[in-house]
């Protein structure tokens, strides 16, 4: 084992007590970092991170004009009556943490569309971003797949079910800090 000199190593300890007044004056901003989970902002209530979610699907909007949407409402009833099938968009990663109850991963849709024919087909991600490009790739392949507008977001604002692997959850991951705006009940990660 190769011991390191001394005198580099007591060069390296020098530091120290020159950074520790930065360190202490930059405490409060730190400690509000980790409580906020953002830097110098409080933590947003659900209604002001909502009103985010709807500024991020609107742009969303302007990206993919041709892509059709469809309500986390619509979809409710189309549930009802059994005649949709979503589809997660997400990475596999994301979709480990939770999914829609019932849907499908991009891939299974993939290997055999004519299934799915007779349904209204949903594509959905983490805001609509991914799950609008997929739409509009499988557009191009002949297949109407429309976009759940806002996707789990907005799903989970409206209150609807999530599922993981150990059932009904709470757990939600965003994709990226960015899309960190679920409910206050959901536990989130990227």
């Amino acid at each position: 084992m190769r011991k390191k000199p001394v005198r580099k190593t007591m060069e390296r300890h020098k530091a120290i007590p020159v950074l520790a007044p930065t360190l202490l004056a930059l405490a409060p901003a730190l400690i509000l970092v980790a409580a906020t989970g953002c830097t110098g902002q409080a933590a947003l209530s659900d209604a002001e991170k909502l009103a985010r979610v709807e500024e991020m699907v609107a742009e969303v909007e302007r990206r993919f004009p041709e892509v059709e949407a469809v309500t986390v409402e619509e979809v409710g009833r189309l549930l009802e009556t059994g005649s949709v099938v979503l589809v997660d968009a997400r990475a596999p990663r994301e979709r480990e943490v939770s999914w829609i109850p019932g849907s499908i991963t991009s891939e299974e849709f993939e290997q055999d569309p004519g299934r799915y024919a007779d349904r209204t087909v949903v594509a959905y991600c983490t805001i609509g971003h991914r799950s609008s490009e997929y739409a509009k790739r499988q557009d191009e392949q002949g297949r109407r797949v429309l976009n759940l507008r806002g996707s789990l977001l907005a799903w989970t604002h409206a209150g609807a079910p999530l599922v993981g692997p150990d059932g009904p959850t709470h757990r939600l991951h965003v994709y990226g800090e960015t899309w960190n705006l679920a409910p206050a009940r959901y536990e989130t990660t990227w």
